[in-house]
């Protein structure tokens, strides 16, 4: 079993430095869009995981304090699909970073949503700093897109080194970072009324991923991997103090707390590794 993960992993690392080297194209001096947002404190996110055929009741629960976000208000079954391609390196930093409980960390994705017909492309970090974190995106236009394809240093005209791309360039140059993990999942959530980013309660059905992808398969299904059958994992974001009626929620369903990664879920199964070093996913049958 062994002998067989260490040559499925070299297979993936060999396709990855070959992805990289396929195209050397230079990113050309282009107008670097500002983040459009750079929360200034933490945010708390517990996650859960649970039988996807308990949504219904725990929506009802929540719909007497929550509001439907506006993204998937209008849309058939309320829920919109998050595509992201996670970046890493040829070792699989990230990942080990995550398994290893690194309490300061980040990572880096691409993320669309539902079948291309929402047309903003975003970049994101997400960083965990002690037991919060923080999220920085910017809307890509076209021109960083294409460059993300190829690239293998960090450009001179870039003037934000700052900037997520800026430092997603910085990991592509020093790391060799590539995208390693296209995570797919259809999203239903709740927010604080008035107020999006307060209190965010998420329900993340039908993972499913697929390795080594190219940056033009963001929106493409033919090689995913179901990860989690029947099951659902619920996330619970909130800025300072989980408020009461989700505690109540929480208790009432018995609900455990426990590590969730999607993009860690992703490689562990796909490469073949048993996920059950980090407590919490002992009992969902991932392998």
């Amino acid at each position: 079993m062994r002998q067989g993960l260490a040559e499925r992993t070299e297979r993936t690392v060999l396709s990855l430095r070959r992805m990289q080297t396929r195209v050397r194209r230079e990113l050309q001096s282009v107008e670097v869009p500002r983040d459009i947002q750079t929360p200034t404190t933490g945010r708390h996110e517990f996650k859960y995981l649970i039988r996807s055929e308990r949504i219904g009741s725990i929506k009802a629960l929540l719909e007497a304090h929550l509001e439907l976000d506006k993204y998937g208000a209008h849309r058939p079954r309320d829920s919109y699909t998050v595509r992201s391609i996670y970046f890493d390196s040829p070792t699989f930093r990230c990942y080990h970073e995550k398994l290893a409980g690194e309490k300061n960390r980040r990572k880096y994705r691409l993320r669309g949503y539902n079948n291309g017909d929402t047309p903003a492309v975003f970049l994101e970090c997400k960083q965990r700093r002690g037991e919060t974190y923080t999220k920085r995106k910017m809307r890509l236009h076209e021109q960083e897109i294409e460059g993300l394809r190829g690239r293998l240093g960090l450009d001179a005209s870039i003037d934000e080194p700052g900037s997520v791309l800026g430092q997603l360039l910085l990991s592509m140059d020093r790391w060799q970072f590539a995208p390693t993990s296209l995570v797919v999942y259809d999203r239903i959530a709740y927010v604080w009324p008035g107020q999006q980013d307060t209190v965010r309660v998420t329900f993340d059905r039908n993972l499913r991923a697929q390795l080594c992808p190219s940056i033009e398969e963001l929106y493409c299904e033919d090689e995913l991997v179901p990860l989690l059958y029947g099951w659902t994992i619920l996330e619970v974001k909130f800025n300072e103090i989980v408020p009461p009626f989700l505690s109540r929620l929480i208790n009432a369903h018995g609900l455990q707390r426990q590590a969730c990664s999607k993009y860690a879920l992703s490689i562990a199964q796909l490469l073949g590794e048993n996920p059950t070093k980090k407590q919490g996913w002992n009992h969902v049958n991932v392998l």
